[in-house]
C-alpha cells in the first residue's frame, strides 16, 4: 500500500532552465561553468554547497575567487542559482497540497541554501504560496549532508520519517536517481523535465 510520495524539485515541482543558470554564472564571471555544474548534479565547490560541506558565505567567497572579483554577495549568487527557476505552476502546487490529505508528501532534492531561501519565501509562486505548504517533510541535500544518487540520502529519509521503501513512490527527472530508489524497493516514476507528472502518479496509485 502506498503511503508516502517523494518528489524531486527542479524539473518536477518547479519548471527549470539549466541553460539560463549556466548563462548567469558565466555573466557573473565564471566562463568555465561546465567544470562546476551538470544537468543533474554539481562538481567542485558547487557540489560542496549542495552537500553541506561549505556554507553560503564560503560559496560566495570561492565564486568571487574564481571570477577574479573582490566579492560576491548572497543576492548575486542567488540570482545565478535562480537561473534554474522558470516558475512554479499553480496546478502542481494545488496537486501537492491535495495529495497531502491522503499521503505523506516529501521533498527529496539535491539543492542549496540559495534556492531554498527563495522557495521557502512567498516569491516562490505567483499566489505567494511557499514550498513549505506543499510538503510534510523536506529532505534537502545540503541539510542532510547527503546527495542523490547515493543511497544514503534515501536511507536517511526513510529512517527519519519511519517510512518503508515499498510504501513509497519517488518521482524524479533523473534516471540515475530513480535507479537507486528502485534498488531500495521504492516505486518510481520518471518525469520528463518540466512535464506534468500527475497522470502517471494517479495511474500508479490506482494500480496499487
Amino acid at each position: 500500500m502506498i503511503k508516502n510520495l517523494l518528489f524531486d524539485m527542479g524539473g518536477v515541482v518547479f519548471r527549470q532552465d539549466t541553460n539560463e543558470a549556466f548563462r548567469r554564472f558565466r555573466e557573473a564571471g565564471i566562463p568555465n561553468v561546465e567544470d562546476f555544474m551538470g544537468k543533474y548534479g554539481q562538481k567542485n565547490f558547487f557540489l560542496d554547497i549542495e552537500t553541506g560541506q561549505i556554507d553560503a558565505d564560503e560559496f560566495c567567497r570561492r565564486m568571487a575567487q574564481i571570477a577574479g572579483r573582490d566579492s560576491v554577495s548572497f543576492a548575486e549568487a542567488q540570482h545565478c542559482w535562480l537561473g534554474f527557476f522558470i516558475d512554479a505552476p499553480e496546478e502542481r502546487l494545488d496537486n501537492l497540497i491535495a495529495l497531502r490529505r491522503n499521503y505523506h508528501v516529501c521533498l527529496l532534492s539535491n539543492t542549496n541554501p540559495f534556492i531554498m531561501d527563495f522557495t521557502r519565501s512567498p516569491r516562490f509562486s505567483a499566489s505567494g504560496r511557499t514550498i513549505n505548504e506543499c510538503f510534510d517533510t523536506q529532505f534537502c541535500s545540503y541539510e542532510m549532508k547527503a546527495y542523490k544518487p547515493h543511497r544514503d540520502i534515501f536511507e536517511k529519509a526513510l529512517q527519519t520519517d519511519g517510512m518503508q521503501a515499498d510504501e513509497c513512490v519517488f518521482l524524479d527527472d533523473s534516471a540515475r536517481n530513480l535507479e537507486t530508489a528502485a534498488q531500495l524497493g521504492m516505486h518510481t516514476i520518471l518525469v520528463e523535465s518540466n512535464q506534468d507528472w500527475m497522470p502517471a502518479l494517479e495511474d500508479l496509485l490506482h494500480r496499487n
